[in-house]
C-alpha cells in the first residue's frame, strides 16, 4: 500500500475508536515515554526522508511524489517537535518567573 493510503487508513481507525479508550491508552504512558516515542518517530521520518532522497539521486525512485511526501512528513514532524519544545520552554520560563 502507498504511504498516503496507510495514513488515511490509520486516520479512519483512530476516528472510529471510542475516545475514552484512546485517553485510557495514552494515560498509561508517562510524559517522558510519550516524548521519547515522539522523538523516535520524528527521527524515523527524517531517516526515511533521507533514504528517499538518496534513492532519488541514484535513480531508484519511479514516482517523485513519494520523495516529496516523505520529505513533507519529516518537515512537518520536525516543525511540530520544535513548536512543542518552544511551548515547553515558555511554560518553564513562566513558572520560574512565578516562583521568583
Amino acid at each position: 500500500m502507498e504511504p498516503l493510503v496507510l495514513d488515511m487508513v490509520h486516520f479512519s481507525e483512530v476516528k472510529q475508536r471510542n475516545p475514552q479508550n484512546v485517553y485510557a491508552q495514552s494515560s498509561a504512558m508517562s510524559f517522558e515515554e510519550l516524548l521519547s516515542s515522539s522523538m523516535k518517530q520524528v527521527n524515523d521520518l527524517q531517516v526515511e526522508s533521507d533514504n528517499m532522497v538518496r534513492k532519488l539521486a541514484t535513480g531508484d525512485v519511479e514516482d517523485i511524489s513519494e520523495v516529496v511526501l516523505a520529505s513533507s512528513r519529516a518537515e512537518i514532524a520536525l516543525k511540530m517537535c520544535m513548536e512543542l519544545r518552544n511551548k515547553l520552554l515558555d511554560a518553564y520560563q513562566q513558572l520560574s518567573r512565578m516562583s521568583a
